[in-house]
């Protein structure tokens, strides 16, 4: 695990995420506030919930496939 100060990060960001690729990099802002930066893919949970993304995914099919509904947009709000 590798230890720097914002200051450090900020000027050689390329350099430590090439870093956090392979080992954790914690960086230090001050007033007791640190930060870990790690790749996404190692992030276990999803901002999305999984159900709604499948709901999405079949949506955008169904409508390549031509099984949307259309409706006009004059009866809209009909």
């Amino acid at each position: 695990m590798k230890t720097i100060s914002v200051s450090e990060f900020r000027g050689n960001i390329k350099k430590y995420l090439d870093i956090a690729q392979e080992e954790k990099l914690i960086i230090h802002r001050g007033k007791g506030r640190s930060f870990a930066v790690v790749p996404i893919e190692e992030i276990e949970e999803s901002p999305y919930d999984p159900e709604f993304v499948k709901k999405i995914l079949q949506a955008r099919e169904d409508s390549k496939q031509g099984l949307g509904v259309k409706i006009a947009i004059e009866d809209l709000w009909k």
